[in-house]
């Protein structure tokens, strides 16, 4: 039981293909800037790892650190729904699909971004809310660093789906808990501005979300 199992369907080509070419840009990530990488995955410090990374160049999200990241983070959330197909959920079952959904995620998230962004500057909250971006994304990274390690050991060893779910779902609760706390120390800075930024999560955080799985992932269960 304790064995590794290797499958010999044909499918499992391409899936090894995914999870090594994520394995590749976690590995480019270290070799990029192995200091601030090792620094990222300290939970415990991201305090001290937002403070000492912001800044304007470490803000632009299109530089190759940040774009690295941003691939891990789309893949590893792929390899998630991929992994979902071991328990016979018909998630992801052909390549093309998983290409699809790659794309999708690609292209929703960068549309998404790009509306934060004008949104943000259009209101003049740009600015000030630049740093608690950086550490939303940042927290995004450091999860999707996590879930992948886990999905990587899961999905080629022996595992219940109880099990499978239970470890899910323990570090979605670690992102949600980031994520509040990250929203409640904007409430505490900015109360004046509280109405817009219930807005902003309303129109530009949640909605959008519901209806990439509406149009993308129900469908496929």
């Amino acid at each position: 039981m304790g064995e590794w199992i290797f499958r010999n369907s044909t499918n499992q080509d391409w899936i090894s293909l995914v999870f090594f070419v994520n394995l590749i840009l976690v590995f480019a990530l270290f070799q990029f800037d192995p200091t601030r990488t090792k620094r990222l995955l300290k939970f415990y410090a991201s305090d001290i790892y937002v403070s000492k990374y912001n800044n304007d160049k470490n803000l632009n999200f299109l530089s190759p650190f940040n774009l690295l990241s941003f691939l891990i983070l789309i893949n590893t959330l792929c390899l998630f729904f991929l992994s979902l197909s071991k328990f016979n959920f018909n998630s992801i079952q052909f390549s093309f699909e998983y290409y699809y959904l790659f794309l999708m995620l690609l292209v929703f998230i960068s549309i998404r971004y790009l509306l934060v962004w004008f949104t943000m500057k259009q209101m003049g909250l740009l600015r000030a809310l630049k740093p608690l971006l950086f550490k939303s994304f940042s927290h995004h990274i450091q999860f999707a660093l996590t879930l992948f390690l886990f999905l990587l050991v899961s999905y080629f060893s022996p595992i219940s789906l109880e099990l499978f779910l239970g470890i899910f779902i323990l570090v979605g609760g670690g992102w949600c808990f980031y994520q509040f706390r990250i929203l409640f120390s904007l409430f505490q800075s900015r109360p004046k501005d509280v109405l817009y930024i219930i807005l902003y999560l309303c129109t530009l955080k949640l909605i959008p979300w519901y209806w990439f799985y509406i149009f993308t992932i129900e469908p496929r269960l």
